[in-house]
């Protein structure tokens, strides 16, 4: 990208066209290296600045400054507007609910899957029942401050003896606290009154424990 830049404005900006060369006087040369003055101003390469984004936030409004010998253009982050933001939450903690909903439970040391279809058999089941499941190891996983959690994560599958009431009962309450903190996640949404005050929520908190695949 280059600019012709001619006290202070940028009067063309583009790449190296023969609209450039023309203006320039440079018709049929290749491109020199820049810095290059002219009778027609400077031809200056372009650099951009981007800002860094918050979360409902695009890239707005640009504008340019001479920087040494650089055509500097700022671009500046622009709040969404409050009804796209608060869809865009709605749609990631959405989002969020079903992954963790049907990322597993834990029951008696054993991972049961709680995809749609898990579910729908697992709440059919009663009694001491043969059921695919894994067995489950508790590994420390590094944080970024160097500490460790203990998280546990899914071993091998294989076929065991599963009380499937118990299971049941653990898929039951497994659901229910991802669509309890989806509804208390959608009301502050709905509730917030800026962009600003809606960045304030923690959309990845709260919510239930999905066990770590090996």
């Amino acid at each position: 990208m280059i600019a012709l830049e001619q006290d202070g404005k940028v009067t063309f900006q583009g790449s190296w066209t023969r609209r450039f060369q023309e203006m320039t006087g440079l018709l049929g040369n290749k491109q020199p290296p820049l810095p290059h003055s002219t009778s027609s101003g400077t031809l200056r390469a372009v650099e951009y600045v981007k800002p860094l984004l918050l979360a409902y936030q695009r890239e707005g409004a640009e504008s340019g400054a001479l920087d040494g010998d650089v055509w500097k253009i700022t671009v500046a982050a622009s709040d969404l507007p409050l009804d796209q933001a608060k869809a865009q939450a709605l749609a990631e903690i959405a989002s969020t609910r079903y992954a963790v909903e049907t990322g597993g439970v834990i029951v008696a040391d054993k991972f049961y899957g709680t995809d749609r279809d898990s579910q729908s058999a697992i709440a059919r089941a009663s009694g001491t029942v043969s059921w695919k499941c894994a067995g489950t190891v508790t590994r420390d996983i590094e944080q970024p401050d160097g500490s460790t959690v203990q998280t546990v994560s899914v071993g091998a599958a294989r076929f065991a003896d599963s009380d499937m009431d118990a299971v049941k009962t653990a898929v039951f309450a497994h659901v229910a606290a991802c669509y309890d903190r989806e509804a208390e996640l959608m009301a502050a949404i709905n509730a917030a009154g800026s962009v600003s005050a809606l960045r304030e929520i923690d959309l990845t908190a709260g919510w239930a424990t999905v066990p770590t695949k090996n």
